[in-house]
């Protein structure tokens, strides 16, 4: 006998209710980590399904790699929390089976590949701006739902997705949501996604700017996190309570047409951060996001701080085209969306890394953490690939890194390990050992079947040399040189680290790197300065070991050091 799946009653937090009780017809919500965005979106499916059966929207990411990854299976989770079950009252990238005799969407797809479609006949088109998914092009969709939309190139979403918001006018009059758009995301820093923060013009128009009353509760809320008297908790949490309760967000009474831009009637911007939740989530998990995050972190993507400005640093010229989502998209499908092998990271989930190659790795050891970032050449795209980050924590040290690297790489078939090797401070060892940390490392990795190659850098060259080999790499102005690329979700913490890097003069003038948040308490070691020494080790082999190509007059590739 199947047992009956467990009732439990939907508890929404302040601005999901918000987002709910609202008479709107679009909506831009910036909400912070753990507010709720994928339960919003699955309530929003279920409202569509119910509301508007036989429609046809999309689900908008900026790659297809980010819809399968990130948005369903957090979506398929929530869904399912509202009694959706797939396979049962749905169906992704196929069809119902005939005998069920579901309706189909007046617009319906010619293929279902790339499309999810519900028991109403409502149905979604998975469409990624890399063009990997559904594409909107042809399309007529009665209105679309983007996530993370702060990576989302609004010049495509344009001309694409916005230009395809057309289709069943006059059926489900009575439905505000038809034609809508709801976005939702993170808080843009950078230049990244900027354009999400116009949509709050109108507040401005009406009489009621809310930046001064956000930035005063946000700089309360972080005393609160900071503070460990429970005296001093309880009265700024009163004072957070009192500010909370002027923040009003509401939807646009009138259409704003503002520097060619427009905010359409009806939508509702509004922001959000992790003290909306504080009651599903509990002190505890606020409190070890504060210990695991850095302070810039910890405020854009906790408190939902709208950042000032991001000055350059040691790497002023890594750009957003240096890192890319590279997932391997045959494998992931062929998972058929099971919830708990998505869990499951490996290499074979990363697109970029190709099994057949050796893989290149750069370790930094420390006594708090020790990292490693892996990379390949690319030589027909003539591309330097970093794959992922590693790291441990102490006391776990050598031995565990490379159980991780084995663990993540278990599935690779060229086990060759090249170990682009700090000498300096990688020959150092133990008192009571006889190996080297590098050589410990090298052991270990052949436990797991790899063979190592070490690729000796020397002395490794001062910080003004290793500032003019990034700049060089990164600005991409030799056509000799490989091509940087990252990938953006493997090595998240390295990029972070890179782009937080500070820059300063030492004594003698020389440009220097900043390391001083190695030391700081308030800083992860995952996000100081730690991988931008590993990175560096990759640029140095660059430079002394892979050499430039050119090509001579016979069309002929030769290789110069």
């Amino acid at each position: 006998m199947t047992k009956a799946p467990s009732v439990k009653p939907l508890q929404f937090n302040r601005p999901q209710l918000r987002f709910i009780l609202s008479k709107l017809a679009s909506a831009v919500s910036l909400w912070s980590r753990a507010t709720g965005k994928s339960t919003l979106i699955a309530w929003l499916i279920h409202l569509i399904v119910t509301k508007m059966p036989r429609s046809c929207w999309g689900i908008v990411g900026s790659t297809y790699g980010q819809i399968l990854t990130r948005t369903l299976p957090s979506t398929i989770d929530a869904l399912e929390r509202l009694g959706y079950f797939k396979d049962v009252h749905y169906f992704i990238g196929r069809k119902p089976p005939a005998a069920w005799n579901w309706p189909e969407p007046f617009q319906r797809p010619v293929k279902y590949d790339h499309f999810i479609i519900f028991y109403t006949g409502a149905g979604f088109h998975l469409i990624s701006q890399d063009g990997n998914g559904s594409s909107s092009r042809g399309l007529n969709l009665d209105g679309w739902i983007a996530d993370e939309g702060l990576l989302l190139d609004r010049d495509k979403l344009g001309t694409d997705v916005i230009a395809s918001n057309r289709g069943n006018k006059g059926v489900w009059p009575d439905t505000p949501l038809h034609h809508g758009r709801f976005i939702f995301s993170s808080m843009p820093w950078g230049d990244q996604g900027k354009w999400l923060l116009e949509d709050s013009a109108y507040y401005d128009r009406d009489g009621n700017p809310f930046s001064a009353t956000r930035d005063a509760m946000i700089k309360l809320q972080l005393e609160f996190v900071d503070s460990r008297s429970m005296k001093t908790r309880l009265k700024l949490y009163e004072e957070i309570l009192s500010l909370s309760a002027k923040l009003c967000f509401y939807p646009n009474p009138k259409k704003l047409k503002k520097e060619g831009k427009e905010v359409p009637r009806g939508l509702l911007y509004s922001e959000a951060n992790i003290f909306d939740n504080l009651v599903n989530l509990g002190i505890p998990y606020l409190e070890e996001q504060r210990r695991e995050l850095s302070d810039f972190v910890f405020l854009i993507e906790i408190l939902n701080q709208r950042p000032k400005s991001v000055e350059a640093g040691f790497y002023p010229r890594l750009a957003a085209h240096h890192a890319e989502e590279c997932p391997n998209l045959a494998y992931i499908e062929g998972l058929d969306f099971h919830l708990g092998k998505l869990k499951v990271q490996d290499s074979r989930m990363d697109g970029d890394c190709r099994s057949h190659l050796p893989i290149r790795g750069a370790v930094d050891w420390g006594s708090k953490i020790s990292t490693l970032t892996t990379a390949q050449i690319h030589e027909d795209v003539r591309e330097y690939r970093f794959l992922k980050g590693l790291y441990v924590k102490h006391p776990k040290l050598i031995n565990d890194l490379a159980d991780q690297y084995a663990k993540h790489y278990e599935h690779h078939i060229k086990r060759e390990f090249h170990f682009i090797e700090d000498t300096e401070w990688g020959n150092a060892r133990k008192p009571d050992a006889d190996l080297t940390y590098n050589q410990q490392f090298a052991g270990r990795l052949g436990t797991h079947g790899w063979r190592v190659r070490h690729f000796n850098q020397g002395r490794i060259p001062s910080y003004q040399r290793r500032y003019q080999v990034a700049h060089e790499l990164l600005g991409e102005e030799d056509p000799r040189q490989l091509k940087i690329r990252f990938n953006k979700v493997q090595c998240k913490d390295v990029l972070t680290a890179l782009s937080l890097a500070p820059i300063r003069q030492d004594s003698r003038g020389e440009i220097a790197k900043d390391k001083s948040s190695e030391k700081k308490l308030t800083i992860p070691g995952q996000e100081a300065t730690h991988f931008t020494d590993t990175v560096d080790l990759h640029f140095i082999s660059i430079d002394q070991h892979v050499g430039r190509s050119q090509v001579n007059p016979h069309g002929l590739i030769m290789v110069t050091s």
